[in-house]
């Protein structure tokens, strides 16, 4: 599992469109990441969970450090 934080809007589209390329969908619905703007409900405390079966989540920050505090949360960087 990883944990990546995207705190701008600019960032979180990078970042779907990277796991979009890679087949990734969303857990919800199995949409593809580019589908819906999930950033918009958190904003700067959003983070993004990446596992190997290609599902992707999302939360807040605070959510994921209480559930998973020995994982990193990552601040993502556009590539």
């Amino acid at each position: 599992m990883q944990l990546l934080a995207v705190d701008t809007q600019e960032k979180y589209d990078s970042l779907m469109g990277h796991l979009e390329n890679e087949g990734n969908v969303w857990f919800e619905d199995e949409s593809k990441p580019t589908e819906v703007n999930n950033w918009t409900e958190y904003k700067e405390e959003t983070v993004i969970m990446l596992n190997t079966t290609l599902i992707i989540h999302h939360q807040n920050r605070a959510y994921f450090e209480n559930v998973c505090p020995d994982v990193e949360i990552v601040d993502y960087e556009i590539r």
